[in-house]
């Protein structure tokens, strides 16, 4: 108690020196918080937009649907399948899917496009479906009407009320085919889903393939976002793995992932060129107080205090600068990190349409977590400790005579 005592009166003999050297921390934290914060939100939004717009936070597929994606690798939804879902605690609902390719002609048009049999209510939960309706009406359950995404529609050249001509393949090989009127146009922000998407409720696709009972997918959302994958890990052990495969969307969207590490890689290179040149604006004030004070650490020496002693005081100094200026920063950086969480900034002009284009929403989101605070803060901690080392190497080796010459 009595070296903090010490060390704390020490701080403010030399007021400017204490905020300059304490000011370099301030800084540090404040920036790396902000840059954090806002790389982190932009992975959030990014995932959040991708489980979203379709795949769920993770799937059930009959085991070996994903490497060959055809109707024939369906599952029977059981009532053995529906109640372990509901019984995996962690899991808000979920979307049952009938998904299969087909060839959709109206007039002289046609174009190869992928069939969605869906229930209408899941889908809505899930993904947000009926949000993205920008002409007619929702589907309804047992609706044997469709939705058709924009673009398609647009290269179609059909509208609300016009019939849509499907023809495919079903399940087991039986002949798919069948007329439908459009529901309704939806749009999607993404380019390949809006150019070959047709929505049917869950009963008519079924009837159309088939394949009745049957879906090709269950995609699952949680109520807690960070917990998806220990949530995913207990189904999987609840369900017969030659049988079923369950996927989160980090294994069916790889490429995702790299991305999201390849671009926080760069990130973590910038924080820390950023923490090099503090630590060296630290390290560089140090020398300076270590300079100015050699004489009066001599003087103390002689006069009966003991090396580790004064170590210890002036490591507790330099610790107290550090932790005032972490303290500074993070109670600067949270107001407005605060503000920009339930604001986002928009972003506008070509930026803007590039974002919407690739399927985002065009703002810049902040994450808003414990976990980078104080990440931040014992990083900026370590480079205090490390810089301390030349001071206690340098008070280890002092001697009176060459200090008091200073």
């Amino acid at each position: 108690m009595e070296t903090i005592k010490i060390a704390w009166r020490n701080l403010w003999r030399n007021k400017r020196r204490t905020l300059i050297t304490s000011a370099s921390v301030f800084f540090a934290i404040f920036l790396a918080l902000l840059m954090r914060a806002f790389q982190l939100g932009s992975y959030d939004l990014m995932v959040y937009n991708i489980v979203h717009a379709y795949s769920g936070y993770f799937q059930v597929h009959a085991s070996g649907y994903w490497d060959d994606k055809i109707i024939n690798n369906s599952f029977e939804f059981t009532p053995e399948l529906q109640q372990a879902i509901a019984e995996l605690p962690g899991v808000d609902g979920y979307a049952s899917r009938l998904e299969s390719f087909a060839l959709g002609s109206f007039g002289m048009q046609t174009k190869g496009i992928m069939v969605n049999g869906i229930v209408p209510a899941e889908e809505e939960l899930l993904t947000g479906l009926q949000k993205k309706l920008v002409k007619g009406n929702y589907l309804v359950p047992d609706d044997e009407g469709a939705l058709v995404s924009q673009k398609l529609a647009k290269y179609l050249k059909i509208t609300v009320g016009d019939t849509l001509v499907l023809i495919g393949q079903g399940f087991h090989g039986m002949s798919a085919a069948g007329i439908f009127p459009v529901r309704g146009i939806v749009h999607f922000p993404s380019p390949e889903l809006d150019n070959r998407m047709v929505y049917l409720s869950l009963p008519t696709s079924q009837a159309l393939f088939s394949a009745e009972n049957r879906l090709t997918s269950l995609a699952l959302n949680v109520s807690d976002t960070k917990e998806y994958e220990r949530v995913a890990r207990h189904l999987k052990e609840r369900l017969n793995t030659e049988e079923y495969e369950v996927m989160t969307w980090k294994e069916m969207m790889p490429d995702v992932v790299q991305q999201i590490q390849a671009d926080n890689a760069s990130g973590l290179i910038m924080l820390a060129i950023l923490y090099m040149i503090v630590g060296f604006g630290i390290f560089g004030t140090i020398l300076m107080m270590f300079s100015e004070r050699t004489r009066e650490f001599g003087m103390m020496i002689a006069i009966g205090m003991q090396k580790l002693k004064l170590i210890r005081i002036v490591v507790t100094e330099l610790f107290m600068i550090g932790l005032l200026g972490v303290i500074a920063g993070i109670v600067a950086a949270i107001p407005l990190l605060y503000y920009f969480y339930l604001h986002p900034i928009p972003l506008t002009g070509e930026i803007a349409e590039t974002t919407i284009q690739m399927g985002f929403e065009p703002i810049m989101p902040v994450a808003w977590e414990s976990s980078y605070f104080i990440g931040q803060s014992l990083t900026v901690i370590i480079i205090m400790l490390v810089v301390m080392i030349l001071p206690i190497v340098k008070l280890g080796r002092l001697t009176v005579i060459n200090a008091l010459r200073k």
